[in-house]
């Protein structure tokens, strides 16, 4: 397994604060790689050390390859026109005249249509698309993002996440979030940071299934009551039974939690399929990233 980027105990120390405190994770190359934590957690801190804007305090970590970095509020001139702008940062690099690859950056980040306007007079969406150039135009194996999302409407929101999930083709991407639903669409593995340290790291299906300690089911029947309630309770080794009328379908759903380890699915869904209970839909309910953050927060 290639690595892209790898850090081991790293640790950033202000006067009086611990931002980071003996960090290390690492991130695939060719991955989305969803970087999580409550706010003050150390993520910007991470990213910022990661991308060569302030000194670690110790520890080690390694960049296999170019970085391109968005900051949480991107770094735009608003009384520069889109394409100057990136002529601008293009030139930074010691790049010269490559007039077809700033056309390229632009088209790829869908800002054709407002590439000759001053950033200032973009929506909060395009000024991120914005960032976004800024931080690919020099060709980088390695993006960087620190909360594309935030602050942008649910159109905007989804319009981000189909870029990130075109950028995936050609570079590997580190991005914090707070939003959860995007994490788990895009990510194929995630590190949760809290309090300084590392929570947990790793493949996102093999945290998620790993959120809970008994299997939780959610059942929809055509009827249930408190008689049934009771004999699936003494006849089942299950936690907890609750159940609930829903009304738009005009039927049942139940939410059962099994103890231990074992597999009771298949006795449980014959009793349910009983003709006196009717049972319609069948699944087990997995944790979310949701979980992830109210554990870290207990």
């Amino acid at each position: 397994m290639e690595l892209a980027i790898e850090i081991e105990n790293l640790c950033k120390v202000y006067p009086g604060r611990t931002a980071l405190d003996n960090v290390s994770f690492s991130v695939k190359k060719g991955s989305i790689h969803g970087f999580l934590g409550p706010n003050g957690a150390g993520k910007s801190t991470t990213m910022k050390i990661l991308s060569g804007l302030i000194p670690k305090t110790s520890g080690k970590f390694k960049v296999n390859g170019k970085v391109g970095f968005l900051p949480e509020h991107p770094p735009v001139y608003p009384n520069m026109s889109v394409k100057d702008y990136l002529n601008f940062v293009f030139s930074i690099y010691a790049h010269t005249g490559s007039t077809n690859h700033i056309e390229e950056v632009i088209k790829k980040t869908g800002l054709d249509d407002v590439q000759n306007r001053l950033i200032g007079n973009l929506s909060k969406g395009y000024q991120q698309r914005v960032g976004i150039a800024q931080a690919i135009v020099h060709s980088p194996e390695i993006i960087i993002l620190d909360e594309p999302t935030v602050g942008l409407d649910p159109v905007a929101i989804a319009d981000i996440r189909a870029l990130i999930l075109e950028l995936k083709n050609d570079h590997t991407i580190l991005f914090s979030s707070h939003q959860l639903h995007d994490v788990e669409l895009l990510c194929s593995d995630i590190t949760l940071i809290n309090r300084s340290k590392i929570v947990v790291s790793g493949a996102i299906d093999t945290i998620l299934s790993n959120l809970k300690t008994n299997m939780s089911l959610k059942a929809r029947v055509v009827t249930f009551n408190d008689e049934l309630k009771k004999k699936l309770q003494s006849s089942f080794a299950v936690e907890s039974v609750s159940y609930e009328k829903d009304s738009e379908h005009k039927n049942t759903i139940l939410k059962i939690s099994i103890q231990g380890k074992n597999d009771i699915r298949p006795e449980l869904a014959r009793f349910l399929s009983d003709t006196s209970i009717g049972l319609l839909e069948f699944n087990e309910e997995r944790g979310d990233l949701e979980d992830l953050f109210k554990r870290i927060h207990e």
